[in-house]
């Protein structure tokens, strides 16, 4: 006499579905994760990118200072005569941005300012009370009747560097510089 097969209570296939749900929640926290990861590198890469591109725009802005004879008077867009005011980051507030020009390096578009660290009015009459300087005070010989020699008074000038990239991400580089 034969046996009547056993009747299967499918426990195997429910278990076999509980393991292929976890393995496929398992395998779209690795996507997320690996998308995430991937933001982080690009956002780095833009941060390198923008600070290395802002160094030109810094030696572009000091050799345009240096050329620069008037002092006393602001040119919109390019040079501020005295100090412009900051933000709680430091940066230029109620700047008008798309009154300076731009410069493109790679896929970065590069804006920056120039703003003499002193506060109106002007014309500056008294560097010390007015301006960030160094003045070095020198009392030069103690021999009586000799000079006394006075060190030139150098002011303090902030540059400002924006520079924006694609999906319009935007990086803020400053550099104090004296002259």
């Amino acid at each position: 006499m034969t046996t009547p097969p056993r009747r299967q209570a499918g426990v195997s296939l429910l278990l076999v579905l509980v393991v292929l749900g976890v393995l496929l929640l398992a395998a779209a926290a690795l996507l997320r994760n690996t998308e995430t990861a991937a933001l982080i590198a690009g956002n780095i890469t833009f941060k390198q990118a923008a600070l290395q591109a802002a160094d030109i725009a810094v030696n572009q802005a000091v050799a345009d200072l240096t050329s620069r004879t008037d002092l006393e008077t602001t040119v919109p867009g390019v040079y501020v005569a005295t100090r412009l005011a900051t933000d709680g980051n430091g940066l230029p507030e109620n700047f008008d941005w798309s009154a300076v020009s731009s410069q493109s390096i790679g896929t970065l578009r590069l804006q920056w300012v120039v703003d003499r660290l002193c506060v109106p009015p002007l014309p500056v009459t008294n560097p010390i009370a007015q301006c960030q300087v160094n003045s070095l005070a020198t009392t030069g010989s103690n021999k009586v009747g000799s000079p006394d020699y006075k060190s030139t008074t150098t002011y303090f000038y902030r540059v400002t560097v924006r520079a924006r990239g694609p999906k319009n991400a935007e990086s803020f580089v400053q550099s104090v510089i004296s002259r």
